[in-house]
């Protein structure tokens, strides 16, 4: 492989490829993949909707990738140009060629990618790590956000729990298919039963990268300070089953610091409830950011 390859083989990006596909192939709107460059290397999207509606931006969580939006692509693109992209040093199609180490880089990246999508400012939805990210650019560059829809955002208004690193963990050293189904069960308030192919995109994907495109991304817990001072609207959505935090706390905290914020509980929703509750998140989004 080239020095620059995040996968461990050729035969290695050959698996973890035709598992994205098949995530990908999950779409069911037409979609095209886009490449634009920044300075933290290539970032890969998907691009959904009509050319002349507003623009959102998705974000996903840690270790997935632009695929995961398979359930809510179809109603946002009916009222967005929709923009998925991967997340550089994460598990996607895009590469990098610096890595994401502070804040500022995190803020930075999005911006590039934002500038080279031609986009002044954009309503933004991210889930998990993706929420983070989103919720980091809001706080480092207003002005390029319009919305802001927050999914179970790890990380942002508290510690993640330590069962669920513990989970995810031991998921990635022992990376057997019945580990990671098994971590991944965690997430979800649903059975899992046969394989899935969104989760074996994250199997292959653990058996695919390099251990640096598995390094822990970058999180802090943002003060109240920062919080305080988040002008944009935002809609902060947490299953309240959700192990990677205290879900009620995580609500509390944001209610009693942003300003702006529409946020609630998603019944019987795990940290995956973007996909547990398609229907009920998608039209939670959609009355949102239509506002």
């Amino acid at each position: 492989m080239p020095t620059n390859s995040p996968f461990k083989t050729p035969a290695a990006a050959d698996a973890y490829r035709a598992a994205y596909a098949a995530t990908l192939a999950l779409w069911p709107v037409p979609h095209a993949p886009l490449d634009v460059s920044t300075s933290f290397g290539t970032t890969h999207l998907n691009v959904a909707g009509a050319a002349d509606l507003p623009p959102l931006i998705l974000i996903h969580g840690f270790a997935v990738s632009s695929t995961q939006w398979y359930l809510n692509v179809e109603p946002l693109s009916r009222h967005f140009r929709v923009y998925a992209l991967d997340v550089v040093n994460q598990m996607g199609l895009s590469v990098a060629a610096r890595a994401l180490k502070t804040r500022a880089d995190c803020a930075a990246w999005l911006v590039e990618v934002l500038d080279a999508l031609q986009l002044e400012r954009a309503a933004l939805a991210g889930h998990s790590y993706g929420a983070w990210l989103a919720l980091n650019l809001a706080l480092a560059a207003p002005a390029r956000v319009e919305r802001l829809a927050l999914l179970g955002p790890a990380g942002a208004f508290a510690p993640i729990s330590a069962r669920f690193l513990i989970a995810f963990l031991s998921a990635v050293f022992v990376p057997t298919r019945r580990m990671l189904y098994g971590f991944m069960q965690q997430t979800t308030t649903q059975r899992l039963a046969g394989q899935r192919a969104d989760i074996e995109q994250v199997v292959a994907g653990i058996r695919s990268f390099n251990s640096q495109q598995l390094a822990g991304p970058v999180f802090a817990v943002f003060t109240d300070g920062e919080l305080r001072r988040l002008d944009r609207p935002t809609l902060l959505l947490v299953g309240d089953h959700d192990i990677s935090c205290r879900p009620r706390a995580v609500l509390d905290r944001a209610r009693r610091l942003l300003p702006h914020l529409e946020a609630e509980l998603v019944s019987d929703g795990g940290h995956m409830f973007q996909v547990d509750q398609a229907e009920a998140t998608n039209a939670r989004l959609l009355k949102f950011l239509t506002e």
